[in-house]
């Protein structure tokens, strides 16, 4: 596991439960609607079983919850939502809702709304 990209300072258990912990929430189970505070993000890269490096983008909300995504589109619009509340930085707190949905072709996806 490498970590590509940190925005913000983090303590060492912050990135353990950010990367490595049990108890991280994968976004595409989260129900639509759930709301959360997003505090802190980090990209990384991890390696499974077979060799495959996929790449793996993790949220940490202001109360504590873990949730990583791999999704382009919900990374897209997490950054964009970013990009205006915090210039980028995520330094202050602010909140998204997961929605989700279908494409044309018929895939499932997720994204990301500013509440």
């Amino acid at each position: 596991m490498e970590i590509t990209e940190r925005i913000g300072e983090f303590s060492r258990k912050e990135l353990y439960k950010m990367t490595k912990d049990a108890s991280i929430l994968q976004m595409k189970n989260v129900p639509d609607e759930t709301e959360i505070e997003v505090s802190k993000y980090l990209t990384f890269e991890d390696e499974k079983e077979n060799g495959e490096v996929t790449t793996v983008h993790s949220i940490l909300s202001t109360d504590g919850t873990v949730y990583a995504y791999q999704s382009k589109t919900f990374d897209k619009s997490l950054r964009d939502i970013a990009e205006i509340m915090t210039d980028g930085t995520f330094n202050e707190p602010f909140t998204i809702k997961k929605v989700s949905g279908k494409t044309k072709s018929g895939r499932d996806f997720i994204n990301c709304a500013l509440v």
